[in-house]
């Protein structure tokens, strides 16, 4: 089938944008450029449209009445979200799995060898064929800091393809190079760039990966947490690879655990052999599921740390908690994750 070449230039897009919130001459530059973005999502948007109209003319005498009825719907109004998934899962069965998909990212050349170059990432993939990816990347590290993350929205998945766009902001700009800060009066960088992935089925775990890209010289800037009695910096590295896992996934022998009662819970887990790092991280299902911010905590621990107390709320909330293990050269060789009601429902 041909559906995959749907979304091949999104897969090749090398002009990533990074949007500052300026001033001036300046601030014109930036919203054309943003604008040019806009653009460019909207494009491969009507390509999908198009592709998806003959597709259906190619299944026409294999649907019913009722299939038929719908989707004469679907080529005049592109296309009702109720109706999508139906829809398109007859058009494109194929498609890599959907579902909550859990994982990191690492950042490439950097140019710091002593920062932390591993952070947190999920999505939220439609289960059929062709639809819609929610997801979340965050750059927290530790608990006194802000949960940054940068949104996934506008993404799409066809067939065994991601692709969409990635907005939010980070630290503040206490480190950044004078020009950021005097041309054009920023507080935090806002960011706007694109990411692609692809569903790897024949891989260990079946994951689905890929990369996102910063540009316009914000690769080897330091950010900083700016919050008092809170010492995280780090450097932001123009480019990073994920890899993201069904909540399923096992690799190495973690024997991840919730033990505890009531709001007295910990999550407790055995470090692999050779373990540099462990990203721990608390997500919201629910939220998750639904579009928003799904991180309440995502932790990078450094002193070989077996344990993490997650948040507890008053009421009961499904949380996913994802250990992650990596060696000295960020390559994950631990994973485990655990679904649980906390506190637990009575």
């Amino acid at each position: 089938m041909s559906a995959p070449k749907l979304l091949s230039s999104a897969l090749t897009l090398s002009i990533l944008s990074l949007t500052l919130s300026a001033c001036g001459s300046d601030g014109d530059k930036v919203k054309e450029e943003y604008d040019r973005i806009e653009d460019q999502v909207k494009d491969e948007y009507d390509r999908v449209e198009d592709k998806i109209k003959e597709k259906y003319k190619e299944v026409e005498d294999k649907l019913s009445d009722d299939e038929k009825s719908m989707a004469e719907i679907l080529k005049s109004v592109f296309l009702p979200e109720e109706s999508l998934d139906k829809f398109l899962d007859k058009l494109t069965p194929e498609g890599g799995r959907g579902g909550l998909y859990v994982g990191y990212f690492v950042e490439v050349e950097d140019g710091d060898n002593d920062d932390i170059d591993i952070g947190g990432v999920y999505f939220d993939i439609s289960k059929d064929g062709a639809g819609s990816v929610d997801g979340s990347i965050s750059y927290q590290q530790q608990a006194c800091q802000e949960n940054n993350t940068l949104g996934v929205n506008s993404a799409l998945k066809v067939d065994n393809y991601i692709a969409g766009k990635v907005t939010g902001s980070l630290d503040t700009l206490k480190f950044l190079d004078v020009k950021y800060i005097n041309d054009l009066g920023l507080e935090t960088p806002n960011l706007l760039t694109t990411f692609a992935g692809s569903f790897e089925e024949n891989e260990a775990g079946s994951p689905w990966k890929g990369s996102f890209e910063y540009q316009d010289g914000l690769g080897g800037k330091k950010l900083s947490s700016g919050e008092n009695d809170c010492n995280v910096t780090y450097t932001i590295s123009d480019r990073s690879n994920f890899k993201t896992y069904p909540l399923d996934y096992q690799l190495g022998n973690i024997n991840l655990d919730i033990v505890g009662n009531g709001s007295q819970k910990n999550v407790i887990w055995q470090n692999p052999v050779n373990t540099k790092h462990v990203l721990v991280s608390q997500i919201d299902v629910n939220k998750a599921k639904s579009g928003s911010n799904g991180y309440v905590q995502n932790l990078v621990l450094t002193n070989l740390e077996t344990q993490f107390a997650p948040v507890i709320p008053n009421e009961s909330t499904n949380y996913a908690i994802v250990v992650q293990a990596f060696d000295a050269n960020n390559v994950l060789i631990g994973y485990q994750a655990v679904v649980q009601d906390l506190p637990e429902s009575l």
